[in-house]
């Protein structure tokens, strides 16, 4: 084990020195020190607390090599393929972790949309990258700080309203076993700045593969930012996800997590409310089948008084796959006047499928609202003999109901042309966990 442990960290060590090549000093330091922090870390076992119903040993034991942009070429029809045609946004497509201009389409705007590493001497970049990410506690974060490749960084100048939305689509074709890659994405708002991005993750190869990705989000005054990501990675694919948010004064950011892919499925968000008047909205859907694997972390940090976050996930599972939630409210002592609620509502189509829920609220001031909920349960049959006895088929009338517990999510996203391609996706989720 000891040797194993030896050859891997010199296959790593090898991998990042190839990565920092040609590039700055500031970034290979960073990298450096991030690789460090991961070497003394390792990967996240279940003795630790926050990761004691998802197992990673199929990652942690793997010899993973980064990804290359492959043989088989992609196309926007690909693209569109996956439901992204109704949707009018600035595209930005990456392929294996690297960008791919001629398929990316940056129509005319006020923000600054560019390659991360071609930014390396922005000042915005150099003042934001990797303050946000914990690579001294995550291991898993300080990973892909040693390892990004062509991230991208998006900046909100002050009082700039952007109406179309930035949409990164990050695609993997895996045609050889076990390639990981690392996307990378640094939004910087402005003071009272409006913007939208949409984060998608799609799988298109056979084998099975590691996504290890890192969001950062800064919001400063009065900025008003909708983050939303939406996970389809191949069914054999590892998706380990990390949000890290910090809000300013009076600055609202709402994300939206929506998971239906991946063999074993980590999405973290971390949220600091750093400024009086802050508001942050994380929901949540998730739907998993077969052996699926589907956790969500989440922390909001209450850091100054008069803030608000609401926190609402839904999740259908069918056959024997799992899925945990644990959402945390932190309430610091100077945080009075806080507002925090949290709902985790979980429906179980399947007598193997299992679910672990655990909200947490850690309160440190007096002068607070804090609620929290958590509910598992199974389709009403008595509704479905309701629906049977107007003339709706079984099959018909689970679907509308399964529906209908997560339309609150669907019906919370305001991105234009999404509603219907999500929409039929449940559906056709729900009929292949009724064939199964």
């Amino acid at each position: 084990m000891v040797e194993k442990k030896k050859e891997l960290y010199s296959k790593r060590s090898s991998m990042l020195k190839d990565r920092s090549l040609g590039e700055p000093d500031w970034l290979s330091e960073c990298r450096r020190d991030a690789m460090v922090n991961f070497e003394e870390l390792g990967f996240p076992t279940q003795h630790d607390e926050d990761w004691k119903y998802t197992n990673l040993t199929a990652v942690s034991t793997k010899e993973h090599v980064i990804a290359e942009v492959p043989n088989q070429k992609l196309a926007i029809d690909d693209i569109n393929s996956v439901g992204f045609e109704e949707v009018d946004a600035h595209q930005v497509i990456f392929l294996n972790g690297r960008l791919i201009p001629e398929l990316s389409c940056l129509e005319e705007s006020s923000l600054e949309v560019g390659n991360l590493l071609n930014g390396q001497n922005n000042h915005l970049v150099l003042e934001h990258f990797a303050k946000q990410t914990d690579t001294v506690g995550n291991s898993l974060a300080a990973l892909n700080t040693a390892f990004f490749g062509d991230g991208i960084f998006i900046h909100v100048p002050d009082r700039v309203i952007e109406k179309k939305p930035i949409h990164l689509v990050f695609v993997t074709i895996a045609e050889q076993v076990d390639q990981f890659t690392h996307p990378r994405t640094l939004l910087i708002a402005g003071q009272d700045s409006q913007a939208t991005v949409i984060e998608s993750f799609v799988g298109m190869g056979e084998e099975p593969y590691w996504t290890n990705t890192v969001t950062e989000i800064v919001a400063a005054e009065n900025a008003r930012i909708q983050h939303y990501k939406l996970q389809q990675e191949h069914v054999k694919a590892h998706h380990t996800g990390f949000l890290f948010v910090d809000q300013a004064r009076n600055s609202n950011v709402t994300s939206h997590s929506l998971s239906f892919g991946g063999r074993l499925v980590r999405s973290d968000a971390h949220v600091r409310l750093g400024g009086e008047g802050c508001e942050c909205t994380l929901n949540g859907l998730y739907a998993v089948m077969g052996d699926q694997h589907v956790d969500h972390h989440t922390t909001i940090e209450h850091a100054q008084p008069h803030c608000k976050s609401n926190q609402l996930y839904r999740g259908v599972l069918d056959g024997r796959s799992k899925g945990v939630f644990n959402g945390k409210i932190i309430v610091r002592q100077d945080a009075q006047q806080t507002d925090a609620v949290q709902s985790n509502k979980n429906l179980l189509l399947s007598r193997k499928a299992e679910i672990n829920t655990k909200p947490q609220l850690e309160i440190d001031a007096n002068d607070v609202r804090c609620t929290h909920g958590a509910t598992i349960g199974q389709i009403d049959e008595e509704a479905v003999f309701y629906l049977r006895s107007r003339g709706i088929q079984s099959e018909e009338a689970r679907s509308l109901l399964t529906y209908a517990f997560v339309a609150d999510i669907l019906e919370n996203l305001q991105v234009d042309g999404w509603h219907e391609p999500l929409e039929e996706m449940l559906f056709d989720w729900v009929q292949q966990a009724q064939v199964e």
